[in-house]
């Protein structure tokens, strides 16, 4: 017996499903990341087409299922579509780069309010957010979400040892394929060398003081951070990282 859901949640991805249907992933306030399946939302008429735009916040109805892993949806309504974002092409690349993240990194229907709460905030942030801003915003908000993975990165001390990681002329060693900071004695060939405003930088952004990047910080964070996540996240590559230029 089918149970209908009235919930709140952001269209991360979708893809055509027949001629005039598309499947949507959607993160939602209270069922986790799910998948929907909109029957012809894809027909100029749908009432529905607006509503599943990525990164639309939507009131949505579907019907839950047993026994299914796709669900279909019964009506979406635009809460908000975000339109300061959507009118800047630049913005909308850096948005989908959180989509992207969430869409290949949540488990399905585990509720996570901390995450949809996140989401929800970097997208006022963008929205708000001037022209020079935004890659540090999304690349901030980026490196915050890999707390939520299981993946954050170690920056107290040693790794490997837990001693002190000394440094020389301001830099520390920061091994990708450690997860963290490492001592001389446990340098590897993934390590890159980190300004200790870098190093302050991460872990500001962890535990949540402030989001702030400057450029030599957001120079030296993305030069690790795709290696980082297909190491630590199963082989991740976020192809909206790669054209968010």
């Amino acid at each position: 017996m089918a149970n209908i859901i009235k919930c709140r949640g952001f269209v991360l991805n979708t893809m055509p499903f027949k001629e005039s249907s598309l499947i949507a992933s959607v993160l939602t306030n209270t069922a986790g990341k799910v998948r929907l399946l909109a029957k012809g939302v894809r027909r100029p008429k749908s009432k529905m087409c607006g509503a599943m735009e990525p990164f639309s916040f939507d009131e949505i109805i579907f019907y839950k299922r047993e026994f299914k892993d796709i669900y279909t949806l019964s009506d979406a309504v635009v809460v908000d579509s975000f339109p300061e974002i959507r009118s800047d092409p630049y913005k909308v690349s850096g948005a989908m780069v959180l989509c992207e993240f969430f869409d290949k990194t949540l488990p399905m229907e585990e509720a996570n309010t901390k995450v949809f709460s996140e989401f929800l905030h970097f997208l006022n942030s963008m929205r708000k957010a001037g022209s020079q801003a935004v890659r540090a915003l999304v690349i901030g908000y980026l490196i915050r979400a890999f707390s939520g993975s299981g993946v954050m990165p170690h920056l107290d001390d040693c790794v490997r040892c837990h001693q002190p990681t000394g440094g020389s002329n301001g830099k520390i060693n920061f091994s990708v394929s450690a997860g963290g900071v490492v001592c001389r004695k446990h340098h590897d060939d993934t390590v890159v060398l980190l300004s200790l405003r870098t190093v302050d930088a991460l872990k500001n952004i962890f535990q949540r003081t402030k989001l702030e990047i400057d450029d030599v910080a957001l120079r030296e964070i993305e030069n690790f951070v795709t290696d980082y996540m297909y190491i630590h996240l199963n082989n991740l590559h976020l192809h909206s990282l790669k054209h968010f230029k």
